[in-house]
């Protein structure tokens, strides 16, 4: 697993995230057998963790956000770009727990444009919001994620998957 992602993330082998997107319908699936909803009154949608500025002129691809819309087609379920990352961080696979939880404070924030355009989405119905990511390691980013949109969208639940831990 380590060597695909390093051979997608890394090595812009973009086409892996077919293989990998495919892997996320595993965990989507746990997580609808553990916590059924009733999609009745319900509204499920994917956002996707984003890069900054340099990350993503580094790479020239959100791995997130490709592996988010790889789930989307699979699913059926809209994915919607909500988050921006406020500052530059350094990779944190290099960091302790405790400097990934300080670093990471504060960097997300949901969007303006994304807040207007969305709104009505979040009071209409009922929410499950997931959020996409590559990797879990401490659950810092997904946490930090949650905070911003709880921030903004009081009543939606948020769901993390990741295709690695």
């Amino acid at each position: 697993m380590k060597e695909w992602l390093g051979l997608y993330k890394y090595r812009g082998h973009e086409g892996i995230r077919q293989l990998i997107g495919s892997m996320l319908i595993h965990a989507y699936n746990l997580h609808k057998q553990e916590y059924p909803l009733d999609t009745t009154d319900c509204s499920e949608y994917i956002t996707y963790v984003p890069l900054s500025d340099k990350r993503l002129s580094e790479r020239g691809f959100n791995q997130s956000q490709q592996l988010a819309e790889e789930l989307g087609r699979k699913t059926g379920l809209p994915v919607i770009q909500l988050l921006q990352r406020m500052r530059h961080t350094d990779k944190q696979s290099f960091k302790t727990r405790g400097d990934r939880l300080e670093d990471l404070q504060g960097v997300f924030a949901v969007a303006p444009s994304a807040k207007d355009k969305h709104q009505a989405l979040f009071t209409s119905s009922k929410v499950t919001l997931y959020v996409v990511d590559d990797v879990y390691t401490t659950g810092s980013t997904l946490n930090e994620c949650a905070k911003a949109i709880k921030k903004e969208f009081h009543s939606v639940d948020i769901c993390g998957i990741s295709w690695a831990r």
